[in-house]
């Protein structure tokens, strides 16, 4: 017996346009402010070489934060009658999103202890806009997101079988990064994982090893990776189907 649609779908709120497009917009802006205001500053452990303002989009965290805000402004803009565009509503485009922006805020928080994250400061009005833009990708946005997630309970279930396909782009991003400072100068590691003298010096330090080996303890670390994205995918996915069950067993 239907008792009525007591949890309407997240996606017939106007609600919800307003917060994705408000959401969407702030990250577009401020990708835009950092690469227009971009300046170089020496930083011996962080900053040691000038690639370039448009350097910038060579980050996971940019390009997935760039992902998502597309994806809000879409997603916003199919809740307020652009029907083209409600295929950006299927909850496993969500999945992808915020499984990529909350891996990239774990990673970026979890450098502060180990020393390889620059620390936030916030004595000049261009380290405010600097800092401020690490804080919303790093920190807001993945919290939002996954709150936002939380709210698609309504929705259908998302097949496990796009699970693998979560692991695609962070593979591809990553053999990318690898090839790029290995063979591309000026020499470039968008994160220390991907340089293998950084897992030499961690692994066997002060001592006369092959680069090779950093290569081939690299490889273990890139399928931890990924399956890394494709667990965080898996609990995303398992949280969601959950919810779906629940909310038609409530209709019933």
């Amino acid at each position: 017996m239907n008792g009525g649609n007591k949890n309407p779908s997240v996606w017939s709120k106007k609600s919800t346009g307003v917060f994705l497009l408000v959401l969407g917009c702030l990250l577009i802006l401020s990708v835009i402010l950092r690469v227009s205001f971009y300046r170089f500053e020496y930083n011996e452990k962080f900053t040691a070489v000038d690639y370039g303002r448009f350097n910038y989009f060579s980050y996971f965290t940019v390009q997935s934060n760039t992902a998502a805000a597309v994806y809000c402004i879409l997603a916003a803009l199919s809740v307020f009658g652009f029907k083209s565009l409600k295929r950006v509503q299927n909850p496993a485009v969500g999945l992808f999103i915020t499984t990529y922006v909350i891996i990239a805020g774990v990673v970026y928080c979890s450098g502060f202890p180990m020393g390889l994250t620059p620390p936030l400061v916030w004595d000049t009005a261009y380290h405010r806009l600097l800092n401020s833009t690490q804080v919303l990708h790093h920190m807001v946005n993945p919290v939002a997101l996954l709150i936002f997630w939380l709210r698609q309970g309504s929705e259908p279930a998302v097949p496990k079988r796009v699970l693998p396909a979560v692991g695609i782009y962070p593979f591809v991003y990553s053999v990318f990064c690898i090839i790029r400072g290995a063979f591309f100068k000026p020499v470039f590691y968008a994160y220390p994982f991907y340089n293998p003298h950084f897992i030499l010096d961690v692994i066997a330090k002060n001592k006369d090893v092959s680069v090779i080996w950093g290569y081939v303890t690299m490889l273990p670390l890139l399928v931890f990776g990924i399956s890394v994205f494709i667990a965080m995918a898996a609990v995303l996915l398992a949280v969601h189907n959950r919810q779906t069950k629940d909310d038609k067993r409530g209709k019933r």
